[in-house]
């Protein structure tokens, strides 16, 4: 049986996983929030929705790379609840801390 402070690296490294890769996604995301402050309700034309759609794809994506290579380089790949715990955790930390940081929200 192992030692549950052996487990504190791999939740400390998730939750680090999480911040890098919540910030990612959340500038990833940045020109969807932009457009929808300049548009504001007005339509916007197919190139721009998918430029839109890529970068939330690509958003989408960042986070689940980060997510894998965490779990990979930290506990070996194994799925544990807290290292997705520390995982989701870190992501929304950085991106209410980002959102505060730009939006002033």
């Amino acid at each position: 049986m192992r030692s549950s402070l052996l487990e504190l690296p791999v939740l400390a490294a998730s939750l680090w996983g999480g911040l890098i890769s919540g910030a990612a996604s959340y500038v990833l995301r940045l020109p969807r929030r932009l457009s929808e402050r300049v548009l504001k309700g007005r339509r916007a034309g197919f190139a721009l929705r998918a430029a839109l759609f890529a970068a939330d794809v690509s958003a989408a994506l960042a986070l689940a790379a980060g997510f894998a290579a965490t779990l990979l380089i930290s506990n070996g790949g194994e799925p544990r609840l807290y290292a997705v715990c520390g995982f989701a955790g870190g992501a929304y930390l950085s991106g209410r801390v980002l959102r505060a940081l730009i939006w002033g929200e």
